[in-house]
Order: structure tokens, then sequence, then C-alpha cells
């Protein structure tokens, strides 16, 4: 159901937003990390910035022309900030994972997908490749950064599979582009996997 979803993502953004600050980031060799070598907390940072200081400044010059307007403004920009540091949270504690049936992706509040390696039909690692631009069937797990970057692999899937994006929204993609901070061991990892879905099926 469409509005039990988006109550469901309200929530976990609020839950990152206001009871993780004195969790730890999990660390463990099945773990991956998308954001650490971007540019994407400091971007996020820059964002609660200047949407506080627009806040002030609007709310100042709108409050006695229009006091409706520049409460429904706080209202949204209050929500701005919390989402984004919701975000910025969820990012720093949900690392890509890989396990021996299937991989967890996520990146912050925005999307998620589990894609189990039988699921795989074909890893794209050849560099000509991966800097052509993406057909619009592809998700990207890639982190925001101030310049343009490229995916490390891009998975093409044997049939659309379901992500989880904003608002509880699902949507089915038939390839999926990720970047990592550990790219080398990130590709022999899969690529391992990939080998012992193999054997198990001869």
């Amino acid at each position: 159901i469409p509005i039990i979803r988006i109550v469901c993502s309200e929530m976990l953004m609020f839950y990152y937003a206001f009871m993780c600050w004195k969790k730890k980031s999990p660390k463990n060799n099945n773990l991956f990390t998308l954001h650490q070598n971007s540019s994407l907390i400091a971007f996020q940072i820059m964002m609660i910035h200047a949407i506080i200081l627009e806040t002030l400044g609007l709310h100042w010059w709108l409050h006695e022309k229009s006091l409706i307007l520049s409460v429904v403004i706080l209202i949204f920009n209050i929500y701005s900030v919390i989402f984004f540091v919701g975000d910025l949270q969820a990012v720093r504690h949900n690392p890509l994972l890989v396990t021996e049936e299937c991989m967890y992706l996520s990146l912050g509040l925005m999307k998620r997908m589990k894609i189990k390696w039988s699921d795989i039909d074909v890893i794209i690692d050849e560099p000509k490749l991966l800097t052509q631009k993406l057909s619009k069937n592809t998700i990207e797990f890639i982190a925001r950064d101030f310049e343009a970057v490229h995916p490390n692999v891009i998975l093409q899937l044997k049939h659309p599979i379901n992500a989880s994006l904003f608002m509880g929204i699902n949507k089915e993609y038939e390839q999926v582009a990720i970047r990592v901070d550990e790219p080398n061991r990130f590709l022999d990892l899969i690529k391992k996997q990939m080998t012992n879905v193999g054997e198990k099926k001869d």
C-alpha cells in the first residue's frame, strides 16, 4: 500500500536523523562504502548550511508580508534539513553488503536494492563501457560528487529487478551501475561469488 510505504519511509528518515549519532558505522570484509572517496558529505553539509541561511533570510523577509507563506516555507525547509541529515547518516550506516546469496545495495534514503547472484547475467568492468552514457533502465549507486564520476562496474541483470526509491516508490531496473571506494576488492569478491554460483549449478 503506497501510504504505508510513505509512512515507513518518513519514519526511517527521522530515525537516521535523530537516533544514529552515537552509533558507529559497521565494518567488515563484506561491506563496501560508496561515499568516502567522493564529495557527498561535503555536498550534504553545504546544502544544510544553504537551507538554514535561506530559511533565516526568507522567514525574516516574509514574516510581515505573508505570515502563512513564511510558516509554510519554514516547515518545508526544516523538513529539508532533517532529510539531508537523515540521508547523510543513512549513507554512513548502510554500506553495500555482500553475502553468500546476494548483494544489498543502499545509497542513503534515496534508493535500496537486493540482487541475488543468480539474477546477474553479465559483469561489465571495461573502462570504455563504464564511461558511456547510462541507459534509462539503469539505476545508479554512485555517490554525488562535485565532478563527473563513472561506475566501477555495471551489472547486467537477467530480468528487471525491483528497487525501493524515495517515499517508498518501487521501480524495476535491468542494469545496476555501482561505484565503491575499494573497486578492485569489490570486483574480486563479486566475481568469486558468481563463480561459486556457476559451480553450484554444475
